[in-house]
């Protein structure tokens, strides 16, 4: 199984949305990465995971993400995760 990472800046994000690295990267893994185009060794997946609610922590919902990748000589690399906040309103 390849290694999955995640750069700083989305670790905070997702921090703040209160999803789990582990959560991401397990939705990662169910995913089939699509290679961008024009942008050689970067990928972008749809994945979806379970998103806990901001004013209700013990409750989630679903939630349909776009999570950007770059492919690294040993695994995988996510470098932007979209459709986490709740004001996107996906």
């Amino acid at each position: 199984m390849e290694r999955i990472t995640i750069i700083e800046s989305v670790r905070k994000k997702l921090r703040a949305s209160l999803l789990e690295d582990e959560d991401l990267v397990a939705g990662v893994r169910q995913a089939q990465p699509a290679e961008v185009e024009g942008q050689p060794g970067h990928y972008r997946c749809l994945c979806t995971v379970a998103v806990r609610r901001p004013l209700d922590p013990e409750t989630a919902e679903m939630r349909e993400l776009e999570v950007g990748l770059r492919r690294l000589e040993d695994g995988w690399e996510v470098v932007r995760v979209a459709g986490l906040d709740w004001a996107e309103g996906s």
